[in-house]
């Protein structure tokens, strides 16, 4: 068999995705993160800061880009809900807490997903590109080796194989996949909470068992920033192609991500330490609020994203896959499947009456 590669390395910035108003809301949400960590600071030199309220002024700048990203995609009737509901709920004189939770989940997770959304467009191409010749190159940089390991690519697989789904059709929001999403920044989420909450010094921290919704929420508000960068890898089924089974991105980096937990001892160790020095109704509550704040984080994250973000994403990685790999990148030459060449376009036929009649004469 004869094999016949045919190379055409894209750009990067021709494979970018990032668009002018995505480089806005990036900027805006950078300045806003680093303007309020930059007064969390000062306030806790100057003053008693609450830890509660120190939380919150890290999450607020997710308020900021969910208003921006509702009124530059036009859901308008989307915005006037997520004012008025919690302008009601003020006007009822309904608790703070259950306020501050309205608004959060109804404009704090728009941000959140308008922000990972960012995050897919800047890493999409860049992981794909990365490891079209991870295993061809003869020395790696020390990104390309990140990625490689990141993705847990094996190395004897031809990376120039790699292709994804031109297709992909939606006829409403994917459970199944969703599920997994889910599942995924449960596992991610509720180990990094237990090592902050758990840990004996943060606990003793903490006195007013009210306040611990506050820092579970607020924490757990940036969760969907590390799981949902990686769904289109898992919705365009980005793969490797071989001869025998096909290597999927999106399981590459679960598998390293499952090898990072072997030190979730650490967490139980955490948990241990945590019953024995603090309230065991304390501790348990942590968890619970962890399983529960956590779930419906991703959840409305997760629906908000398929709903309304997705097929934009999906549309422009399709049309620049064309950018990325105009022609296909290895073309096969090999008889083993030539069959019956007969019906081959531009074969002549003929009667075979057009050959005359023949006489066989027997000679003795």
């Amino acid at each position: 068999m004869e094999t016949t590669f045919i190379k055409r390395e894209a750009h990067v910035s021709e494979l970018s995705l990032i668009k002018k108003e995505d480089r806005a809301t990036l900027l805006i949400f950078i300045i806003s993160l680093a303007a309020c960590t930059l007064s969390e600071v000062l306030l806790a030199i100057f003053t008693e800061l609450d830890i509660g309220v120190a939380l919150l002024m890290i999450s607020a700048p997710f308020l900021l880009v969910g208003m921006i990203a509702y009124i530059s995609t036009g859901m308008w009737k989307m915005l006037f809900l997520a004012i008025i509901v919690p302008t009601a709920l003020f006007f009822l004189n309904v608790p703070l807490l259950i306020l501050f939770f309205t608004a959060f989940l109804m404009i704090g997770c728009v941000g959140v997903v308008s922000v990972s959304v960012i995050l897919q467009r800047m890493v999409f191409y860049l992981v794909i590109s990365t490891l079209e010749y991870a295993n061809i190159k003869n020395k790696l940089s020390l990104f390309e080796k990140f990625v490689v390991f990141m993705f847990n690519v094996p190395p004897d697989i031809d990376t120039r194989k790699i292709t994804m789904e031109y297709n992909l059709k939606r006829s409403g929001i994917p459970f199944k996949e969703m599920a997994g999403t889910m599942s995924f920044a449960f596992m991610v989420g509720l180990t990094l909470w237990i090592y902050f909450s758990m840990n004996p010094v943060f606990m003793d921290d903490i006195i007013d068992l009210t306040e611990a919704p506050i820092y579970v929420f607020s924490l757990v508000m940036f969760i969907p920033l590390i799981v949902l960068p990686w769904t289109p890898f898992k919705s365009l089924n980005v793969r490797i192609t071989s001869n025998y089974r096909d290597f999927s991105v999106y399981d590459g980096i679960l598998e390293t991500l499952r090898k990072m937990a072997v030190p979730i001892l650490a967490v139980f160790l955490f948990v241990m330490v945590a019953l024995n020095r603090s309230n065991m109704i304390h501790v348990m509550t942590f968890i619970g609020l962890s399983v529960a704040f956590n779930l419906l984080v991703v959840a409305a994250s997760c629906v908000i994203y398929y709903l309304f973000f997705e097929r934009g994403f999906v549309d422009d990685a399709v049309a620049k896959w064309k950018v990325f790999r105009p022609v296909p990148m290895m073309m096969e030459l090999t008889d083993s499947g030539a069959g019956d060449t007969k019906d081959l376009p531009g074969t002549p036929s003929r009667d075979i009456s057009d050959l005359g009649d023949i006489d066989i004469i027997s000679l003795r």
